[in-house]
């Protein structure tokens, strides 16, 4: 299946491989904008260095969380309007039903009792494949005005990478502009990994058994790692 030992495969079906690239973003420019503005070293009046003054440019889990991610960012402007149950708008020039869908609210949000009104689900059109788990989880350090839902993905076999987005009761506007940063993505893996971006158009039928029953999760599951 893969021809070295570490890889992400990423397929795309509809977005330009040359486009895609601009929008999976490796250490050091996932990195969020205000960064390079954070100091490195403070001074007191008789400039002398402060060494117990730290920021997070001296934080482990901050540095290592970069260098083993990517950061996924929108390749379109996505803009969507609330209003009571009726929801309209367009991502790039298109209609927003070519690239989103109403997560059902009966499969979780409808038992949640939160302050979440229900859930959209953003489909890019690409695949990933790896023999190593991926992690998605939100750009928190990014800053952005919306949430996006972790999850774990298991994708020996190629799979759609899907960004879901809860949207809060009240909420009557969601604006993304283009290369806003929708998740993080991370590796269950200490090993160097390749990213590979193919024009190969994914088949479904090429997995029949992993899309032609009612659910896939005896599949997909992990062992426990915690007992």
């Amino acid at each position: 299946m893969f021809k070295r030992k570490n890889e992400l495969v990423i397929k795309t079906n509809e977005i330009p491989v040359d486009i895609l690239k601009q929008h999976l973003l490796l250490f050091p420019y996932n990195m969020p904008k205000y960064f390079k503005d954070i100091p490195s070293t403070f001074m007191d009046d008789m400039r002398r260095r402060i060494r117990s003054k730290k920021t997070v440019r001296s934080c482990s889990g901050f540095i290592n969380l970069f260098k083993r991610c990517i950061v996924f960012t929108s390749p379109y402007d996505i803009e969507l309007f609330f209003e009571h149950d009726e929801i309209r708008g367009s991502v790039g020039g298109h209609d927003w039903k070519k690239y989103f869908n109403h997560h059902a609210d009966w499969q979780f949000i409808d038992y949640a009792k939160s302050d979440y009104a229900y859930i959209l689900k953003f489909c890019p059109y690409f695949n990933v494949q790896s023999n190593t788990t991926l992690f998605v989880t939100n750009p928190w350090w990014h800053m952005n005005k919306f949430e996006v839902i972790p999850g774990l993905i298991n994708c020996k076999e190629p799979l759609d990478l899907n960004i879901f987005i809860p949207i809060k009761k009240g909420q009557n506007h969601l604006f993304i502009p283009q290369h806003t940063p929708l998740c993080y993505i991370s590796f269950e893996t200490e090993r160097q990994l390749d990213l590979i971006f193919s024009n190969k158009k994914y088949k479904y039928s090429d997995y029949q058994g992993l899309f032609y029953r009612f659910t896939n999760l005896k599949d997909k599951l992990l062992k426990n790692i915690i007992k």
